[in-house]
């Protein structure tokens, strides 16, 4: 299951709008939830923890519930003109994939 999230506002933390696109609101919703009630980590600390790694351009922002893990699939393009696939655990925070997109 994969939610394009449009709202910057998570991103930084302010998590007090739910406007979104996708297939299920109901996720994105309970994302939203979740970082409020300290169950996966909101995605400013993602951004904070691997700043380094996350240079460039943030194009796109997804959520996706695979095997009851949430996940954190973000799209950077970097200063090489290569957009960049990364996957980060949203409880843990762990680093879990990087892909050219």
């Amino acid at each position: 299951m994969k939610i394009p999230l449009i709202f910057l506002a998570l991103a930084v933390g302010m998590i007090s709008s739910t406007s979104c696109y996708g297939h299920d609101d109901d996720l994105s919703s309970k994302v939203v939830e979740w970082v409020k009630e300290g169950k996966v980590l909101p995605l400013d600390t993602i951004m904070q923890r691997y700043e380094s790694r996350l240079k460039g351009r943030l194009l796109d922002i997804e959520v996706e519930k695979k095997h009851d893990r949430i996940i954190y699939e973000l799209e950077i393009l970097r200063d090489d003109g290569i957009v960049y696939e990364i996957k980060i655990d949203a409880k843990t925070g762990e680093w879990l994939k990087e892909k050219v997109d």
